[in-house]
């Protein structure tokens, strides 16, 4: 009887709360069929987990028992679970080179191979190249800086730009814009369309897109040696574990050259 009455006294405090329907019917299921199992949360989560249950569908569980133990008001703490995410796709330095030189024959070349160089060389969002106007773009010590600003409190970063070739393009693209006007007067939606169909006539077959290039440019950088510190810093990530997750992009690489000592 207790159970029941918990259970009805959790649904109104969650509705109380003004938490959506479907919430509230999946903190309630989970609730229930946690009171049935006659575990304790840990137990609970450690068997739904050996019965295959999937880290997402775990998470919700854990949050409804979080939630229900506060109800309660008593204390729980449970280890955190983490969703498996999918690594992402990334060109290889071949199909980098081949977009590149597709960028070069459009109609518009200067301002798409800038663009599309940018995101690959810098490791730039596509919400950050963008944004950038002329004035973003510093001299400091004989080194090319772009400037990237952000909002909400976090922390403007600059990325040097080292590659020659891309600093005498970059030069050349702003001279005579001015200093507060943006770099790329063109949308998201067509930027998205152009590394599509550039990506089509280079003859990728993977699914590729703007995000994309900021994923190469991470894997590329680190299989070519760059300290992972350096490749944080310019892909602005807060924390390393975050940057470390390309590491793992050459796990099959490094299988590859083993293999070959063949002894």
């Amino acid at each position: 009887m207790a159970k029941i009455y918990d259970i009805h006294s959790f649904e109104s405090h969650l509705v109380s709360r003004g938490l959506a329907d479907n919430s509230v019917k999946a903190f309630v299921s989970d609730i229930r069929q946690f009171l049935d199992s006659n575990l304790d949360p840990e137990s609970y989560l450690e068997d739904l987990k050996l019965k295959g249950c999937t880290n997402s569908t775990l998470m919700r569980k854990r949050a409804s028992l979080i939630n229900y133990y506060k109800f309660k008001e008593e204390p729980l703490n449970l280890a955190p679970i983490r969703v498996n995410q999918p690594l992402p796709s990334v060109l290889t330095q071949p199909e980098a080179k081949a977009l590149l030189e597709e960028a070069f024959r459009t109609r518009n070349p200067k301002r798409d191979r800038l663009l599309i160089e940018l995101m690959l060389r810098a490791g730039l969002r596509l919400a950050e190249v963008l944004g950038l106007t002329a004035g973003d773009v510093l001299e400091d010590n004989g080194i090319t800086f772009l400037l990237i600003r952000h909002t909400k409190g976090k922390k403007d970063r600059r990325i040097p730009i080292v590659d020659k070739s891309l600093v005498k393009l970059l030069k050349g693209y702003i001279r005579g814009i001015p200093l507060e006007d943006p770099l790329f007067e063109i949308s998201r939606r067509r930027v998205e369309l152009l590394v599509r169909d550039l990506a089509h006539k280079a003859g990728i077959k993977k699914p590729i897109h703007p995000h994309t290039l900021r994923h190469t440019a991470a894997t590329l950088y680190l299989k070519n040696g760059t300290n992972i510190e350096s490749i944080r810093r310019m892909l602005g990530h807060a924390s390393l574990s975050t940057t470390q997750k390309y590491l793992q992009l050459t796990d099959e690489e490094v299988a590859k050259d083993l293999s070959k000592a063949n002894w």
